[in-house]
């Protein structure tokens, strides 16, 4: 029997065999810079070899530092991805961003936060087709400005931001117009960075533009790229003869899904890798079937982590992230979703947030010290001081007094013999507990978990950490999540 095509169907295929050649020529034109500049205009590197790790502190036998009962030489940030604030969809999506925005960050109180891309939906209401909606934008940038109040706020692109574009000038990139640090990624051309001094060291944070550099539409952006000349600007911020007690490096893709160039001095993303303590991103949503519960992986050849972060848009998902006396925790927590109602925000006719009414929130724990021991950097960290620590330290983010939460801490299931006591201020939320570390210092991992609850609400928030007091490792166990995220098949040989 001879298969006959009408000509709405010959139509049909033409205009899927054009729109195909022209992702193809989107595709390739967006990664025709992956290859070394032939042009001598690449930023100077600093006189320094990437490959030496150098150890970043004091030697134990040296270091007089001691994790007491003060709040002192603590930091921490907030990042928050893809968000996919949508003029079309009810539910999540803008409604998780602005309920973050008015019921959890001022509790937080971060010193300032980062958002690694998909700041907007950018499909249609089918679903299907892409655009970039002025309406999504003004959305993002009218919650930042109104809801952020002082909080720094840096932000970059993901690869819905850059659906439909056919390069940055394009009228179509409004992350030009409404992003908060646009002006940033065009002034470093896809890289900047700042620091935080403090006085007990000096902390930099990298933002690297992986976006393509003409976005076709869905699915077709789906990988990210690091051309040759970006990787020249993000060696230039980060091979640096500046000593930074950690460097903090963010982008939208995980590396597993990037395509990265060489630098023009013959750098790859595994020499920046080696400076920097831990690479944030967003972008996979936690996969599908669970696979992606745990998307994060610790590489032994460069001594840095790759945390991937669920969405705000589907999971309420935000990141909290201390730096405590040179100890890098993290908890990844989430908005209370049933307590949400369902429907489309908007702005006023002069552009104000409709702010949703606020939710109880249960305390977000966060335990500081002991470190969890699946993610220390034996390198770049120096985990000794645990063993010379005299407390337990905890942050507990509530919007209840101090006086109205009940603490409750047990050490492998048993009850901890001191009580627990606010010595923080209402900026630093933090708490202590007496403890002898020589007590776990029998070559076996150990679990603290430390439970609270607000009076006000009755809602109990916790925090489990594995640790150990030497400085052997403890396995992730994130299964095909964390390999996944650790293994980048694609390109990168992240070996020596």
């Amino acid at each position: 029997m001879r298969l006959r095509l009408t000509a709405s169907t010959w139509a049909c295929l033409l205009l899927l065999v054009l729109s195909l050649y022209r992702a193809g020529q989107l595709y390739y034109s967006s990664i025709a810079e992956l290859s070394k500049p032939t042009t001598n205009d690449a930023p100077a590197v600093p006189e320094t070899d990437s490959r030496i790790l150098p150890y970043r502190f004091e030697q134990e036998k040296n270091d007089e530092t001691v994790m007491a009962n003060k709040p002192s030489n603590l930091f921490y940030f907030v990042q928050v991805s893809d968000l996919h604030l949508s003029q079309f969809s009810a539910q999540g999506h803008s409604n998780h961003f602005l309920h973050f925005m008015n019921s959890v960050l001022p509790l937080i109180k971060p010193e300032l936060v980062v958002v690694t891309g998909d700041l907007t939906d950018a499909k249609a209401s089918d679903k299907v087709k892409t655009q970039q909606y002025p309406e999504e934008w003004e959305m993002y940038k009218a919650a930042v400005e109104q809801g952020a109040g002082k909080t720094a706020w840096y932000d970059m692109r993901g690869n819905h931001d850059c659906f439909n574009l056919e390069s940055w000038q394009s009228p179509s990139n409004l992350y030009r117009t409404y992003g908060k640090s646009a002006k940033l990624i065009e002034t470093g051309q896809g890289v900047y960075d700042w620091h935080v001094k403090k006085p007990f060291g000096q902390y930099q944070f990298v933002v690297a533009d992986a976006c393509p550099k003409k976005g076709p539409a869905r699915p077709f952006n789906f990988f990210g790229y690091l051309t040759a000349k970006t990787m020249d600007r993000l060696v230039s911020a980060v091979l640096t003869p500046t000593h930074y007690n950690h460097t903090f490096v963010f982008s939208h893709y995980p590396t597993t899904t990037m395509v990265f160039g060489e630098s023009s001095d013959g750098y790859r993303f595994k020499d920046v890798a080696q400076r920097m303590s831990v690479y944030f991103c967003g972008h996979l949503h936690r996969l599908v079937a669970g696979l992606g519960d745990v998307l994060k992986s610790y590489n032994p050849w460069t001594d840095s982590l790759e945390l991937e972060l669920a969405d705000m848009k589907d999971h309420g998902a935000f990141r909290i992230v201390a730096v405590d006396h040179d100890l890098i925790s993290f908890v990844d927590a989430e908005l209370p979703i049933s307590k949400i109602s369902t429907g489309i925000p908007s702005l006023t006719k002069d552009k104000k947030v409709n702010w949703p009414e606020k939710i109880p929130v249960a305390p977000i724990v966060m335990i500081t010290n002991p470190k969890d021991s699946r993610f220390v950097l034996g390198r770049k960290e120096p985990y000794y001081r645990t063993r010379t620590s005299t407390h337990i330290r905890f942050l507990v983010f509530s919007d209840a007094n101090p006086s109205e939460l009940r603490v409750r801490i047990t050490v492998d299931d048993l009850p901890h013999p001191f009580p627990a006591k606010f010595v923080g201020t209402a900026d630093t939320p933090l708490w202590v507990s007496s403890w002898e570390p020589n007590d776990f210092d029998d070559r076996e991992g150990h679990k603290l978990r430390i439970e609270v609850t607000s009076m006000l609400t009755d809602m109990t928030g916790e925090a489990t950490v594995e640790f150990r007091m030497d400085d052997i490792r403890l396995a992730i166990g994130g299964g095909i999540g964390e390999w996944l995220i650790g293994s980048h098949v694609v390109t990168l040989n992240l070996c020596p």
